[in-house]
């Protein structure tokens, strides 16, 4: 058999494929939503922050977050309010500056009473309002689903837990609303008073009043403070936010061209080294007064002549100053509110700030930090910012900045990508249809199946070992990982396969042990005590039909033999399992053991018939309203179980959080009871269990193989 047989042998048929859909809807509008409930948006996709590149930053996406805290308590804050733009399609997210993680309402906490409230929107994460057990108020958007078919739409108040989960639900099931969460033990600061700000090798420093942060070799990290003080005092008068009407001085020439804008306080007239002193403040506080430090330099100006005919006139008609030449015309317009002679071909003049003017070489998409606060292990940065996202108005947002010097950014998660290596159908194509159908309204995303039927060894390892949070592999796949040295012949992807994380278990199905109907009435065999009898008077006249070594066909069989001591003869057939077709066509065995979905046809027509199953006896199963026997009530056989396990692995290097919010989502879809009446119907148990629980089924499974081993070992 070649390698990529063995593969195909050991993963099966299925993996899948989850996509997650970005929402880009705009927000609602609250007065429709109210009048139309039915037009609720679907819950927006998960971001995180993550740190970009520091060549080009996307300071747009950077600076989106609005935040509201007291800047004397930051040093104090563990949690951070992350509200994006509301342009965005991001949901409010809570992040903690100490372990960096991004705090969402989990999936499983997006309706409320048994599905009659669906959270349709996250409207708010408040830090402002942490409790002591450290859980955030929260408001939402909610949707009922009343009797009759009707739709009401309100918005409520609760308090998330660590893991997403409403620990106070912002409304009682009788549709009453929670007014705990504003609650007086609720506190602005979660850190001991005494505590200290976290160290950093970054520092914080200025340049003529504008903050920046150094790295360990002195390094300016971006944005740079501005070398120059024009732009520098610029930018401080512009994060001061100017009112409309505001004036300041500037120089211009001859022509009336500005030389210097129109942002600075009173200018001393240019002397005769033709150089003028330009003045701006030194503090960090926005707030200005008498006391706040300045700083002063000189700046040298170009030559230029003439100006010394000119004359400042105030024009009686409009109020303001301008410049009329010896016969006493206009050669400057009046338009200033004060004007000074010319000196050595310049003049000062006081005129309304310079609104549109910009530093030489400036993008508007360029934040102005006004300030950085250390908070945890991270800085935040409060900056004057003006891009599409704020209707092309300066407003003020924040910004986040890890220690290494890394701006961060919130990145929606990419599609997950959990490819089928496989035809469609089968029992795997059967769940991720099933998946499929109820992912999205849980996750919040859309769900797709696609297949790969002809995957590589390659794909395979690429899969379980590089896929991030955007590969699963969802796959009936033998356990224990790797297989049982000396009774499975791995393929060469044990490593890999190895080094995937768990996820959950997904669903299970036991194998049934069938006969053919007309040998079963020749031989006498109609239970499980007429076939154990006919094989101890006959050794090894019945032949068994099963699937390759390391499938589960060959570990019921064996634990049937061990238990019950008898001789079958063991026919391996192609594949995971044999199906009917070897009994009733080929005649090639008369008995088989093979899932439901390989004997049911047969079994209706009366083809086969069914003398037990592998469930576990606590959990008979049935087909058409008929119970079968279970093997293990035999006895005989008491304690045999053996089920076929469908399992959702990660990859090697995905997020474990990221895993366990997708397996509680999943635990949340199998407990729906109309996914338990579609499991009940192919014979199949529903798992949802987590990782750890699925480790732990592993471990038993190398145990029940062990254990085969030894007692069907010559």
């Amino acid at each position: 058999m070649s390698a990529l047989q063995v593969l195909r042998a050991w993963l099966g048929l299925l993996a899948l494929s989850l996509g997650l859909a970005c929402a880009q809807a705009a927000p609602p509008d609250y007065q429709d939503l109210y009048a139309h409930p039915e037009r609720a948006m679907p819950m927006q996709q998960h971001w995180q922050m993550q740190p970009v590149s520091s060549s080009a930053p996307p300071w747009a996406e950077i600076f989106m977050f609005q935040i509201r805290f007291d800047p004397r308590l930051v040093d104090r804050l563990r949690w951070l309010s992350l509200n994006p733009d509301p342009d965005t399609a991001l949901a409010p997210a809570l992040f903690d500056a100490l372990d960096g993680r991004t705090l969402f309402l989990a999936p499983s906490a997006r309706s409320l009473c048994d599905g009659r409230w669906q959270v349709v929107r996250v409207e708010s994460i408040s830090n402002s309002s942490v409790n002591k057990v450290l859980q955030p108020a929260t408001k939402v958007w909610l949707v009922q689903h009343k009797p009759g078919g009707t739709l009401e739409a309100t918005t409520a108040y609760g308090r998330l837990d660590a893991q997403g989960h409403w620990a106070v639900p912002p409304l009682t099931c009788d549709g009453s609303t929670t007014n705990v969460v504003f609650s007086a033990d609720a506190l602005a600061y979660l850190r001991p008073d005494n505590a200290q700000p976290l160290p950093s090798d970054l520092q914080l420093d200025l340049v003529y009043a504008q903050p920046g942060l150094r790295d360990a070799r002195g390094r300016w990290l971006a944005p740079v403070p501005p070398s120059d003080i024009t732009t520098a005092h610029w930018m401080d008068y512009k994060k001061q936010i100017i009112t409309p009407g505001s004036g300041g001085s500037g120089l211009i020439d001859p022509q009336g061209r500005m030389v210097i804008p129109f942002i600075f306080g009173d200018l001393p007239d240019a002397t005769a080294q033709r150089r003028i002193q330009l003045c701006s403040n030194a503090g960090l506080r926005l707030l200005r007064d008498a006391r706040t430090p300045r700083v002063c330099r000189w700046q040298r100006l170009q030559r230029s002549q003439g100006g010394e005919a000119l004359r400042p006139v105030l024009d009686a008609a409009s109020g303001r100053w301008g410049y009329q030449n010896a016969r006493g015309q206009w050669a400057i317009a009046p338009q200033f509110h004060e004007a000074r002679r010319f000196r050595h071909g310049y003049a000062v003049v006081a005129a309304p700030f310079a609104n549109d003017w910009r530093p030489p070489g400036w993008q508007d998409a360029w934040p102005m930090v006004r300030q950085y606060w250390r908070m945890g292990r991270y800085w935040v940065a409060e900056a004057l910012v003006r891009n599409p996202s704020t209707a092309g108005q300066w407003a003020i947002r924040y910004g986040l900045m890890n220690d290494a010097g890394q701006w961060l950014a919130p990145q929606a998660q990419l599609p997950l990508q959990i490819t089928v290596p496989s035809p469609a159908g089968g029992r795997n194509g059967h769940y991720a249809q099933m998946l499929a159908a109820h992912l999205p309204a849980l996750l919040g995303r859309q769900v797709e199946v696609t297949h790969l039927p002809d995957a590589s060894v390659a794909d395979y390892e690429r899969l379980a070992a590089q896929g991030g949070n955007r590969q699963l592999l969802f796959t009936a796949m033998t356990l224990p990982r790797g297989g049982i040295p000396g009774l499975h012949q791995g393929p060469p992807i044990d490593t890999a396969l190895r080094s995937l994380q768990p996820v959950t278990l997904v669903a299970s199905q036991p194998m049934v042990l069938a006969i053919d109907s007309t040998q079963a009435d020749a031989l006498g065999i109609h239970s499980t005590d007429d076939l154990l009898a006919y094989a101890r008077a006959h050794p090894g006249r019945l032949r068994v039909g099963t699937g390759e070594d390391g499938w589960i066909g060959q570990l019921a069989l064996a634990q049937l033999l061990a238990r019950s001591g008898v001789d079958l003869q063991r026919v391996v057939f192609p594949g995971r399992y044999s199906d009917s077709d070897v009994v009733t066509k080929a005649h090639a065995v008369e008995l088989v053991l093979a899932p439901v979905n390989g004997v049911a046809t047969a079994v209706r027509r009366g083809q086969l018939r069914v003398l037990g199953t592998t469930a576990d006896p606590a959990h008979p199963q049935s087909l058409d309203g008929i119970t079968w026997p279970t093997l293990g009530a035999h006895a005989l056989l008491a304690g045999l179980a053996v089920y076929d396990h469908f399992i959702l692995w990660a990859a090697a290097n995905s997020d474990p959080a990221a895993n366990r919010e997708l397996q509680q989502a999943i635990a949340q879809l199998l407990a729906k009871p109309e996914v338990q009446q579609q499991l009940q119907e192919i014979q199949a148990v529903g798992g949802g269990g987590s990782p750890e629980s699925l480790l732990a089924l592993e471990a038993q499974m190398r145990e029940q193989w062990l254990r085969a081993q030894a007692l069907t070992a010559p």
